[in-house]
């Protein structure tokens, strides 16, 4: 902690997990300041569960110095909602990767990256194995134009 913002000197992204007190905690402050201080990018984790210390983003704000607020939560910074049921929990943590990778100077040019979970279904290698006629009611008004790509 005493060299806590040296670490972050070091650092090429800081990763903040947004639970209740932690924008009132004297070394999380010291952490975002630094890292705001050194122009560090940030990733916001927020955890959501208020059994598990979390809130809304309203309450956490509100926790946050005023000081703070815009460069914490309007400047556009990732943020991933921490969940806690195993399937969805690796969505997160695949999200967080991926947040932190492209803040870093190697993918910083980079929209996205083609991460994936051992044992994940990946969209793009789902299809049928023919050609499949779709139809819809023409009392389903939402329903017409979606075969053609509506």
């Amino acid at each position: 902690i005493g060299e806590l913002e040296a670490y972050i000197g070091r650092s090429q992204v800081v990763l903040c997990f947004l639970s209740r007190g932690y924008l009132r905690s004297t070394n999380c402050l010291r952490e975002v300041r630094a890292a705001l201080e050194m122009g560090k990018p940030l990733v916001l984790v927020h955890e959501a569960d208020p059994d598990k210390g979390g809130g809304t983003l309203a309450e956490l704000r509100s926790e946050c110095p005023e000081e703070l607020q815009a460069a914490i939560f309007e400047a556009g910074w990732p943020m991933v909602v921490w969940h806690r049921i195993e399937a969805f929990q690796h969505v997160s943590l695949k999200v967080i990767a991926e947040a932190l990778l492209l803040k870093t100077p190697k993918y910083a040019g980079e929209k996205a990256l083609p991460l994936c979970i051992p044992g994940e279904l990946r969209a793009d290698s789902l299809a049928f194995p023919k050609p499949v006629v779709l139809w819809a009611s023409t009392l389903n008004g939402g329903g017409g134009g979606r075969g053609a790509g509506g």
